[in-house]
Protein backbone atom coordinates (compact mmCIF):
# COMPACT_ATOMS: atom_id res chain seq x y z
CA UNK A 1 0.00 0.00 0.00
CA UNK A 2 1.49 3.20 -1.09
CA UNK A 3 1.95 6.38 1.37
CA UNK A 4 -0.72 8.65 -0.44
CA UNK A 5 -3.74 5.48 -0.11
CA UNK A 6 -3.22 5.49 3.47
CA UNK A 7 -2.98 9.52 4.38
CA UNK A 8 -6.46 9.24 2.34
CA UNK A 9 -7.95 6.33 3.72
CA UNK A 10 -6.93 7.52 7.36
CA UNK A 11 -8.26 11.17 6.55
CA UNK A 12 -12.07 9.38 5.35
CA UNK A 13 -11.62 7.72 8.99
CA UNK A 14 -10.57 11.49 10.51
CA UNK A 15 -14.48 12.84 8.44
CA UNK A 16 -16.13 9.93 9.48
CA UNK A 17 -14.31 10.11 13.36
CA UNK A 18 -15.68 14.03 12.92
CA UNK A 19 -19.27 13.17 11.59
CA UNK A 20 -20.17 10.84 14.58
CA UNK A 21 -18.61 13.43 16.71
CA UNK A 22 -20.97 15.61 15.23
CA UNK A 23 -23.87 13.58 15.66
CA UNK A 24 -23.45 13.05 19.30
CA UNK A 25 -22.62 16.41 19.72
CA UNK A 26 -26.49 17.16 18.80
CA UNK A 27 -27.83 14.13 20.88
CA UNK A 28 -26.21 14.95 23.78
CA UNK A 29 -26.89 19.05 23.24
CA UNK A 30 -31.09 18.28 22.70
CA UNK A 31 -30.80 16.23 25.83
CA UNK A 32 -30.59 12.75 24.45
CA UNK A 33 -27.06 11.43 25.03
CA UNK A 34 -27.54 7.83 26.24
CA UNK A 35 -29.94 7.35 23.36
CA UNK A 36 -28.44 5.38 20.61
CA UNK A 37 -30.53 4.31 17.56
CA UNK A 38 -29.03 1.23 17.79
CA UNK A 39 -25.84 -0.85 19.48
CA UNK A 40 -23.95 -1.31 15.93
CA UNK A 41 -23.57 2.57 15.85
CA UNK A 42 -21.60 2.37 19.35
CA UNK A 43 -19.61 -0.56 18.39
CA UNK A 44 -19.05 1.17 15.04
CA UNK A 45 -17.58 4.34 16.85
CA UNK A 46 -15.20 2.07 18.55
CA UNK A 47 -14.10 0.16 15.13
CA UNK A 48 -13.53 3.42 13.58
CA UNK A 49 -11.74 5.17 16.36
CA UNK A 50 -9.34 2.10 15.97
CA UNK A 51 -8.64 2.13 12.55
CA UNK A 52 -8.13 5.62 12.51
CA UNK A 53 -5.35 5.02 14.67
CA UNK A 54 -3.93 2.48 12.96
CA UNK A 55 -4.06 4.37 9.58
CA UNK A 56 -2.65 7.03 10.94
CA UNK A 57 0.80 5.00 12.55
CA UNK A 58 0.98 3.02 9.22
CA UNK A 59 1.06 6.74 7.69
CA UNK A 60 3.42 8.07 9.80
CA UNK A 61 5.89 4.69 9.80
CA UNK A 62 8.25 6.19 6.81
CA UNK A 63 8.34 9.72 8.79
CA UNK A 64 9.02 8.56 11.96
CA UNK A 65 12.10 5.94 10.62
CA UNK A 66 13.25 9.32 9.17
CA UNK A 67 13.32 11.81 11.91
CA UNK A 68 11.00 9.71 15.07
CA UNK A 69 8.41 10.77 16.10
CA UNK A 70 7.06 14.37 15.87
CA UNK A 71 6.04 16.52 19.00
CA UNK A 72 2.78 17.36 16.93
CA UNK A 73 1.67 13.95 16.88
CA UNK A 74 2.04 13.38 20.07
CA UNK A 75 -0.45 16.35 21.00
CA UNK A 76 -2.78 14.66 18.56
CA UNK A 77 -2.73 11.50 20.14
CA UNK A 78 -2.88 13.04 23.64
CA UNK A 79 -5.89 15.11 22.36
CA UNK A 80 -7.37 12.00 20.82
CA UNK A 81 -7.32 10.34 24.10
CA UNK A 82 -8.89 13.22 25.77
CA UNK A 83 -11.98 13.81 22.73
CA UNK A 84 -12.66 9.79 22.59
CA UNK A 85 -12.86 10.19 26.91
CA UNK A 86 -14.58 12.86 27.42
CA UNK A 87 -17.02 12.00 24.34
CA UNK A 88 -17.70 7.87 25.84
CA UNK A 89 -18.46 9.86 29.15
CA UNK A 90 -20.89 11.66 27.64
CA UNK A 91 -22.62 9.73 26.03
CA UNK A 92 -23.30 7.50 28.52
CA UNK A 93 -26.82 7.05 29.64
CA UNK A 94 -26.33 7.40 33.42
CA UNK A 95 -24.40 10.80 32.40
CA UNK A 96 -26.04 14.16 34.02
CA UNK A 97 -27.21 16.42 31.34
CA UNK A 98 -24.73 19.54 32.59
CA UNK A 99 -22.17 16.53 32.90
CA UNK A 100 -22.60 14.99 29.17
CA UNK A 101 -22.81 18.93 27.45
CA UNK A 102 -18.99 19.63 29.59
CA UNK A 103 -18.09 16.26 27.90
CA UNK A 104 -18.88 17.28 24.65
CA UNK A 105 -17.99 20.88 24.64
CA UNK A 106 -14.16 19.39 26.04
CA UNK A 107 -14.28 16.80 23.17
CA UNK A 108 -14.98 19.84 20.71
CA UNK A 109 -11.91 21.49 22.01
CA UNK A 110 -9.83 19.05 21.38
CA UNK A 111 -11.00 17.84 17.75
CA UNK A 112 -10.42 21.26 16.90
CA UNK A 113 -7.12 21.36 18.66
CA UNK A 114 -6.51 18.37 16.56
CA UNK A 115 -7.67 19.32 13.22
CA UNK A 116 -5.57 22.79 13.20
CA UNK A 117 -2.49 20.56 14.52
CA UNK A 118 -2.71 18.22 11.33
CA UNK A 119 -3.43 21.18 9.11
CA UNK A 120 -0.36 22.90 10.69
CA UNK A 121 1.47 20.34 11.51
CA UNK A 122 4.18 22.33 13.41
CA UNK A 123 7.36 21.22 13.38
CA UNK A 124 8.44 23.20 16.60
CA UNK A 125 6.08 22.21 18.77
CA UNK A 126 7.75 22.08 22.52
Amino acid sequence: LTRDFMKHVHMLFAVLTIALFLYQFGLVMTGKSGQWPNKGLKIGSHVIYTLLLITGVVTLMPLIKLIGIPHWVIAKVILFVVAISANIKATRANALPNQAKAGMLIALVAYVGIVMLAVAKPMNLF
